[in-house]
């Protein structure tokens, strides 16, 4: 694989939180109902937060390193240069020797000897870089280096600590059902706000001793001591560790500063620990998939066993079956009515460190191409990501490491989606809600109408039922038809079935017909499911969603229920259809990918425009322009009007 995206470091926060929720979900859980009441993120923070010993022992000592950085000890030393005879105070040993041997430096020559230009002269002056104060300049620069890192990894905290506890209120930055739906995958969301808290009280006294460790790199002995090279990890016990109170507290400062380093992984033992980190990345998305079934109101098959490879996980959803199913290779299948309809493959490298584009379609490639062809070719390729990665990648690198549901050409790695997936963001779970919802109920959409093949003589008759829609060839299911209206299927095709009085042929019109009724009961059927509320798949008749069908094979539904609409749409830019779900019936303005997971969750399938109009429209996933372009005059993300094709 590719190797210019790095994987997470060993010792990364992302990567201790993928191995711990690992190990419960390997420990803990035996059923499948114990994956599904584990929480995706590890809300509890108080290891994370608590003061390491090398902070206490900085806390406890930053005054004594202070006072060394502001008055250090120091030793004279003789320093000899070439200065004009008017400066010289005192004349090195071998300034007559030199003399003599450059007459271009003597100002005369009289009868009396030589009178000099310029002299070899000697001075004394301090040398601050001495041994224990190079100590104490690696002790700065040692702490720096930590509370560095242990800065990023507590805002990485604070942050997931803070986007659980987003949920418990009112925010403009997440719908009410985003916030509704993560916080049921939560245990204890009510302590968020202790742990948000110890978080920010932690992060603001690192930023406090980092603060004073920059001040003091700022001293004078800082900038005159070498401290590139750090000292040995045992000190050399000099009298000024020994009687001087501040050097004796430098040292132990140095000595707390040894126990920092990580112990040095061998080979062998560093691809034994990326083979649990990979494991573990494989378990994670397994539980995340599972979490989306059950957001996507999915209801489990009773007494199924926890998940595992080479195992299936079978849920009814929307009244159709959909299966999630782990295989030996460590990639997950989603089956949706007994059809394949995603490939989720995990890879370890993190796409958002990429230097460019051109590197995330390679690693793309590469994942894709290693497996067999998916049927359809539709695949969601997983890494794991930090948010400050993804804050720190350029536009053209973020947008080829984060996309769902586009279509942006024919190559494999084109039509791939890719999300990235981490234990420090809840929002993770409605990356793999909106996919199993473009691989199901956009799926669905696309198909729509479903078409039957019909002989002319059936055709004639089928012509009464106003939920089908007459073609040359067959017909086409506009609605799903009421069930008294399914009940006369049978007799009107009973009309068109010749007389007969029996044997072979009367059989096989007899079978002809029935299959017949059956394939249109199956297109009925699926064209049902396009009228189940994909946010509240409520069942109540009086208020039941009922499907609008409109010109050129287009519909639309809307749910009296909870006010969400959804449709599809054609685009005028290329002529593609596409479908898009709007939630509460809102006319959303649109953002990039990220901000949509925090405001929608996974109630999304295309994206919404982004003219501030609120126009209604979407972004066709395969031109990437609005849908109706020709009506939108500006839009923010780069759409320029374009007239049909």
């Amino acid at each position: 694989m590719n190797r210019e995206a790095a994987e997470p470091a060993l010792d990364s926060l992302l990567v201790r939180h993928l191995l711990a929720l690992s190990t419960r979900l390997s420990e803990g859980t035996t059923t499948l109902e114990g994956w599904l009441a584990m929480p995706p993120v590890i809300l509890d923070v108080s290891d994370e937060t608590a003061a390491l010993p090398v902070e206490d022992a900085f806390e406890h000592d930053s005054g004594a390193l202070r006072t060394v950085c502001n008055r250090p000890y120091t030793r004279l030393r003789t320093v000899e240069e070439i200065l004009p005879t008017s400066r010289v105070r005192s004349i090195a040993p071998g300034a007559a020797a030199r003399l003599a041997a450059r007459p271009e430096e003597w100002a005369s020559h009289t009868l009396a000897g030589v009178r000099p230009a310029r002299l070899l002269a000697r001075r004394s002056e301090e040398d601050a870089d001495i041994y224990e104060n190079r100590v104490a300049v690696a002790v700065l620069s040692v702490m720096r280096s930590h509370l560095q890192q242990r800065i990023a990894k507590v805002s990485d905290l604070s942050r997931m600590v803070g986007d659980v506890h987003g949920l418990l209120m009112h925010s403009a930055e997440s719908t009410w059902r985003a916030r509704q739906d993560l916080t049921r995958l939560l245990r204890n969301v009510e302590d968020s706000s202790k742990h948000q808290a110890a978080a920010g009280i932690r992060m603001r006294e690192l930023e406090s001793a980092l603060a004073s460790v920059e001040i003091m790199l700022g001293s004078p002995l800082a900038r005159s001591v070498d401290h590139r090279a750090a000292p040995p990890r045992a000190l050399h016990p000099t009298n000024l560790f020994r009687s001087d109170p501040g050097y004796r507290r430098v040292a132990a400062l140095w000595e707390a500063c040894t126990t920092i380093e990580a112990p040095q992984l061998g080979a062998a033992e560093t691809d034994r620990r990326r083979q649990e980190v990979g494991v573990a990345f494989e378990r994670f998305t397994g539980l995340l998939l599972l979490l989306a079934c059950r957001l996507l109101q999915a209801t489990p098959v009773a007494d199924q066993p926890a998940p595992g490879r080479g195992r299936s996980t079978r849920f009814r959803m929307r009244g159709a079956p959909l299966t999630i199913t782990w295989s030996l290779t460590g990639d997950f299948t989603v089956h949706w009515r007994e059809q394949q309809a995603l490939r989720v493959l995990p890879v370890t490298a993190d796409l958002c460190t990429a230097p460019d584009a051109a590197s995330v379609t390679a690693l793309i490639s590469d994942a894709v191409g290693k497996r067999p062809p998916a049927e359809g070719g539709n695949d969601l390729v997983v890494y794991p990501s930090r948010l400050q990665a993804r804050e720190d990648a350029e536009p053209d690198v973020l947008r080829a490491s984060y996309r769902i549901g586009h279509r942006d050409g024919a190559a494999p790695e084109q039509r791939a989606d890719v999300a990235p997936l981490s234990p420090l963001d809840i929002f993770s779970v409605s990356r793999l809600v909106r996919a199993i919802r473009w691989a199901t109920l956009g799926a669905d959409a696309r198909r729509y109408p479903y078409r039957v093949s019909v002989p002319a003589a059936e055709r004639s008759v089928l012509s009464e039922c106003d939920w089908l829609e007459l073609h040359p060839d067959g017909v086409a299911v506009l609605r799903a038809p009421l069930p008294d209206e399914l009940d006369r299927l049978p007799a009107l095709l009973n009309r068109s079935r010749a007389r007969s009085s029996g044997g072979r042929a009367g059989r096989h019109d007899a079978q002809r017909l029935q299959d017949l009724r059956a394939a249109l009961e199956d297109a009925a059927a699926k064209t049902a499911l396009l009228e189940v509320c994909p946010l509240c798949p409520k069942t109540d008749a009086r208020n039941r969603p009922t499907l609008e069908a409109r010109d050129e094979g287009l519909f639309a539904v809307f749910c009296p229920s909870c006010g969400t609409r959804w449709e599809l749409r054609r685009c005028l830019a290329c002529g593609h259809t596409f479908p898009l779900l709007d939630p509460d019936g809102l006319a959303t303005i649109g953002a990039p990918e990220s901000d949509l997971d925090r405001r929608f969750g996974g109630s999304l399938l295309s994206s919404p425009c982004w003219a501030e109009e609120r126009t209604g429209q979407s972004i066709c996933p395969a031109c990437g322009t609005c849908g109706r372009a020709d009506r939108v005059s500006s839009c923010p993300r780069g759409c320029s009007p374009q007239a049909p094709s």
